[in-house]
């Protein structure tokens, strides 16, 4: 404990603290790391690992795939079909049923080991139905009546050499009783065969099994080996793995595409057969069939995420490590702290048990579980008898030095030593966190984004508009590299990067200047080192200033000017070029020629001054939102330009809309962007053509399109549309006035209605210029239009 503490004059100088709690620690690591691992080699508590793991196993239970179809021998197909066994001639029915649905392979888990005698031709019929199919699978059965020389017992011949695969059908029983996994690969030494599931699986893959060799069913020569031992991770849901009626197969009551591209599993799942087993399924309490366990196994190695058993030596890593970390953190922490790491580490162990399939090992907890669990009570007994022996000591130093009692505390911090400490701490931790937050919130309130960095360029502290710069919370903000942080943001002269990979580690320069982040927004970086008190380097303080509006105005003022001195003066030099010319050649151009060039370049300056008005009103004017039809709105545009469009003798059709299309909108704005569309397909439509106009709703979004059937534009010219003062087809098509101010003063309205504008054309095939606009939700248009009544 830190603080002040009574002197130890009374102790034996040869036993420091640090040694009376280093040698108890000691004491009970050893003690505890110990019982540990004889827990874990040993396996004593089977019960509390298999409750563990079965709780573990049911928690993370996947959803059963829609890849695999069962095909139940049940009850009710028993009572239809007859008694059990069946003919082969049944089953081959039902197989060439499933085969016309062209499934990814079947899987027939019956006991067909021998020929059937009475009926000959059935086998044969049941063979070349498997021929048909393809990828038909069957099962070897073992029999473990002495588990020591299991007698596995084959399929007919016949069949074997029909099938695409065999696989054993053998489940492995734990001592109570409970499958809780399988063996992926068991059999004699030297003819190991694969589980029958993992035998469908490589068939439908086109890993063919070769046909086992024929012998008379007896005990195998040699050991008998197991290997691959795999975990069941029961499915959960209430409908489990889809299954259908063998009786409704065969009488084709399933749908069309009930097997297409499926796995398929035939099995028994009457009880009356036999063939169930107890199991650990969170949504199946008792007995469960072999098919639908078979049906687990095959869904797991579909997922590709197999768990196995932990081994020994994973065991005692798995229970030993988290141990060693909580007994190093007994060595620092204080009492609720050692509390928390314990509980970490068993949210730990419990964590990797949930997430077995991706780590795909499942473990023996027990034994760790159990250490955990120690070792607070034994590690708090220990302490709490350290610390009454401490406090005797004190308590007699303290009689026998009475004349030197400290003055008595005022009554704030009255009581016992340790709440004297505490109240102490308390004060100094309140006086460091009101100037921590006198800092805290000085920074916070600066209007621009401003950041303190360690020597080493990682974030300490952010302001709330660093925060909202970089869209991040406090938590993933801290600790983050400025480096990536500032790797977007170059030089506005240059462009090169202004915070390249190392620049805070290097020399400790000031760095500042102007710079483009990838928004394009201009940012004004200051960069400064400040030093603690001993002169040492303590970190970084930046500063990023936006000044995008500054130089946003100036784009503005620098357009201007372009305007006023070239492109708005240009049409008024013409003219005084034109009545020059006519006054040295009186007789060189008639009136009408004269007059009519004077006209043009008269409405090409007057287009102008016009245009760059209106495109500077769509960018500076006030925001009037209101709820708008924009079907009423597309139909009034074309009623404005029907004027146009009969002196251009082009038809104008509103080709699909909507009853409504209700949008939130500036009407003045929004109708001045689709006059200059539809004014700018009319130009160029044919005459005699048609130019459709479409209101449509797509992904949230109102589409108004306009398609005319004019020259278009080539793919690699339509990035010039938006430049200011630009035509593409002022050559091309001369009779076409315009001063290219229109698109640009679209686009400029769309995005400050929150919308993109899209330009689907090629050379030759015409024009679709569409204007995206977000549609609103229901709640937005009621709140607007409560606040414009």
């Amino acid at each position: 404990m830190n603080g002040a503490a009574p002197r130890q004059g009374g102790d034996d100088p040869g036993q420091s603290p640090w040694l009376r709690r280093r040698g108890s620690w000691m004491l009970l690591a050893i003690g505890l790391l110990a019982l540990v691992t004889f827990l874990s080699l040993t396996q004593p508590l089977p019960r509390v690992d298999r409750l563990l793991q079965d709780s573990a196993r049911a928690a993370l239970a996947p959803p059963p795939s829609d890849d695999i179809v069962i095909v139940a021998i049940d009850e009710r197909s028993l009572a239809a079909i007859g008694r059990w066994p069946w003919r082969s001639a049944v089953h081959a029915e039902l197989l060439r049923r499933i085969t016309a649905q062209s499934p990814r392979c079947i899987g027939l888990n019956l006991r067909l080991i021998g020929p059937d005698t009475e009926h000959p031709d059935d086998d044969t019929a049941l063979a070349q139905a498997m021929r048909d199919d393809g990828c038909v699978v069957l099962p070897a059965s073992v029999s473990a009546l002495n588990p020591e020389r299991p007698v596995e017992r084959p399929p007919d011949p016949v069949l074997a050499q029909a099938a695409a695969g065999i696989g054993h059908a053998r489940l492995a029983l734990d001592q109570d009783g409970v499958v809780r996994s399988v063996y992926l690969h068991e059999g004699p030494e030297g003819r190991m065969r694969p589980h029958f599931a993992l035998a469908l699986r490589e068939a439908a893959l086109g890993a063919r099994t070769p046909p086992p060799q024929q012998q008379p069913p007896a005990a195998m020569p040699g050991p008998w080996l197991r290997s691959d031992q795999q975990v069941l991770l029961f499915t959960r849901g209430p409908g489990r793995f889809r299954t259908f009626s063998y009786v409704d197969v065969l009488q084709g009551a399933v749908p069309a595409d009930a097997f297409r591209n499926r796995y398929v599993l035939v099995g028994a799942t009457a009880p009356s057969l036999g063939d169930v087993h107890a199991n650990t399924s969170p949504d199946v309490p008792g007995l469960m069939s072999g098919v639908e366990i078979f049906a687990n196994v095959l869904q797991a190695l579909i997922d590709g995420r197999p768990v196995v058993i932990a081994k020994p030596w994973q065991d005692l890593v798995f229970n030993l490590v988290p141990l060693a970390v909580a007994l190093l953190g007994a060595l620092r922490l204080r009492p609720l702290g050692l509390i928390a790491l314990i509980g970490a580490m068993l949210a730990l162990q419990l964590g990797i048990h949930l997430g077995r399939p991706s780590i795909g090992v499942l473990f023996a907890p027990a034994a760790g579980v159990t250490g955990l669990l120690l070792l607070y009570p034994l590690w708090s007994l220990m302490r709490l008898s350290a610390a009454v022996r401490y406090l005797r000591r004190g308590t007699a130093e303290i009689l026998r030095d009475a004349a030197r009692r400290p003055a008595a505390l005022p009554k704030r911090f009255a009581g016992d030593f340790l709440d004297r400490q505490m109240e102490a701490t308390r004060a100094a931790v309140d006086g460091m966190r009101d100037m921590h937050r006198f800092v805290r919130d000085g920074i916070d309130h600066l209007p621009d984004a401003t950041i303190t960095l360690d020597s080493r360029g990682r974030v300490v502290l952010a302001n709330a508009a660093a925060l909202a710069y970089w869209a991040r919370d406090v938590s993933a903000m801290i600790g983050a590299d400025a480096h990536a942080l500032l790797a977007g943001l170059r030089r506005r002269t240059t462009g090169a990067p202004m915070m390249p990979p190392g620049a805070l580690l290097g020399e400790l320069q000031p760095i500042s200047g102007e710079g483009t982040d990838a928004q394009g927004r201009a940012l004004l970086l200051r960069c400064v080192p400040f030093f603690n008190a001993d002169n040492a380097h303590a970190g970084w303080m930046i500063a990023l200033v936006d000044i995008t509006g500054m130089r946003r105005a100036q784009s503005q003022r620098d357009e201007a000017l372009r305007f006023i001195s070239h492109d708005a003066r240009e049409p008024n030099a013409s003219i005084l070029t034109i009545l020059e010319l006519a006054r040295q050649r009186p007789g060189s151009m008639k009136l009408d020629a004269l007059l009519t060039a004077i006209e043009r370049k008269a409405r090409t300056g007057l287009e102008l001054a016009d245009g760059f008005v209106n495109l500077a009103r769509a960018e500076a004017e006030r925001f009037r939102p209101e709820v708008l039809d924009l079907v009423a709105l597309a139909q009034q545009a074309i009623d404005d330009g029907w004027a146009q469009a009969q002196k251009a003798q082009v038809r104008v059709l509103l080709a699909a809309a909507p009853g409504e299309a209700l949008g939130i909108a500036d009407r003045t704005l929004l109708m001045r962007a689709l006059t200059n569309v539809l004014g700018n397909a009319l130009k160029y439509s044919p005459q005699g053509a048609d130019l459709e106009c479409s209101v449509r709703e797509e992904d949230g979004h109102w589409r108004i399109a306009f398609r005319d059937h004019g020259p278009g534009i080539p793919v690699e010219l339509q990035s010039q549309l938006f430049q200011p003062f630009h035509r593409l087809h002022h050559k091309a098509h001369p009779e076409v006035h315009g001063v290219g101010l229109g698109l640009l003063l679209v686009r400029t309205v769309v995005q400050r209605h929150g919308g993109t504008v899209e330009i689907d054309s090629a050379e030759g095939a015409g024009c679709t210029v569409t204007l995206v606009l977000p549609k609103p939700t229901a709640a937005e248009l009621e709140a607007l239009a409560s606040l414009q009544e």
